[in-house]
């Protein structure tokens, strides 16, 4: 990415660092959140997406203008900051709650206190699942009344998802010092402990505490954030300047390409078109809730190749996927017509060309939709 040029200036950069610390502080506390309970978590991530908002509009777009406007919708981690825009907008103006904007992905044991308590690590809502309050435009809406305007609905549906909040949140952070390095603080120190057990909340003696309370250190946003190890998976990211998917990650999509889908078998729904050619296939696997998937077309047919079943529906009837033809696969009639190629195109967001190139670039993703069931 190209920045030269994008330096800001004394007031600008002053309150730029205030509000660093300020997203430094917020990330650390969403860390901890996700030890109590989704609600908190939420919380704190909603918390986070505001100080994001302050930097992104009050900091750099107010101080760069459009050249910076520019650099942030061609990079990655840009679109990451003005999806999270979406976020900040829909939970400051909308009246209601959306209980489901944080998605349990799974829960770690931790020992505390001589019982196990969890961690949560949570995923963002996935653009489709958004209530209508969120997404839709009026058309009398002016500006100001946009809350879920399109480049923060473009930048939530491509780069954030479905995707872990903290490695959103790290994105973040990495985007602002990627266009202004002076905002790259020190290392902090190693911590012996990642949090302080405190008394439990009612005496002992009466029986089983309803909760331990816990403290976490404190300074530690004066630092580079490097989140400390809270029963914490070695595949997880903890730092901003850590790349959002590691070499286990990458290695692990190798080999779950190199194996059949966890579902007993797929359904197609939907061709991925570019143009004339079809590049993929979408559609959902079997179960309540039904799960959704996006793959290439090459690996729908290496699939098939390794004996892994693909079905298409027409009617009441299932029509076996085969391989058909040069690098090829088809579902076929009886009189020969290949039901495959009358699907519909992909146009919906779990199931179109945007989510496929966003489980590419986030093996994370492509991971939990390969291994759905």
């Amino acid at each position: 990415m190209v920045t030269a040029g994008l330096t800001l200036g004394d007031e600008h950069l002053a309150k730029a660092v205030l509000y660093m610390r300020a997203l430094r502080r917020a990330v650390i506390a969403f860390w901890y959140a996700t030890i109590e309970d989704r609600q908190a978590a939420l919380i704190e991530a909603v918390q986070a997406c505001l100080v994001v908002n302050i930097l992104d509009e009050a900091v750099f777009q107010d101080a760069l203008g459009l050249p910076y406007q520019k650099v942030r919708a061609d990079h990655r981690l840009g679109r990451v900051v003005t999806g999270l825009e979406l976020v900040r907008n829909c939970e400051t103006h909308a009246p209601v709650a959306f209980d489901g904007l944080l998605v349990e992905r799974r829960l770690i044991g931790i020992a505390v206190h001589g019982r196990t308590i969890y961690r949560l690590v949570p995923a963002w809502a996935d653009y489709a699942d958004l209530p209508p309050i969120y997404v839709d435009l009026p058309h009398s809406a002016t500006s100001n009344q946009m809350r879920a305007r399109r480049e923060a609905q473009h930048g939530y549906r491509s780069a954030v998802a479905g995707r872990s909040v903290v490695e959103t949140l790290l994105d973040a952070i990495a985007f602002f010092q990627h266009v202004e390095p002076r905002l790259v603080t020190r290392e902090g120190p190693a911590l012996q402990y990642a949090y302080v057990e405190l008394l439990p909340d009612r005496d002992p003696a009466a029986g089983e505490p309803d909760h331990v309370l816990l403290t976490r250190p404190m300074g530690l946003d004066t630092f580079e954030v490097f989140l400390p190890p809270l029963a914490t998976r070695s595949t997880e990211r903890r730092a901003a300047l850590w790349p959002a998917a590691d070499a286990h990650l990458k290695t692990s999509v190798k080999t779950a390409k190199e194996t059949a889908p966890t579902a007993p078998y797929r359904q197609i729904q939907y061709q991925l078109r570019n143009h004339d050619n079809v590049i993929g296939y979408a559609g959902v696997t079997p179960g309540n809730p039904a799960w959704t998937w996006v793959e290439r077309a090459q690996q729908v047919r290496r699939d098939v190749r390794g004996g892994y079943r693909y079905v298409a529906v027409q009617g009441d009837q299932q029509i076996e996927v085969v391989e058909h033809g040069h690098q090829r696969v088809a579902a076929l009639l009886a009189d020969g017509t290949d039901v495959l190629v009358t699907l519909p195109d992909g146009d919906t967001p779990h199931a179109d060309i945007a989510r496929l190139e966003m489980v590419e670039t986030y093996p994370d993703l492509y991971l939990d939709m390969r291994h759905s069931q």
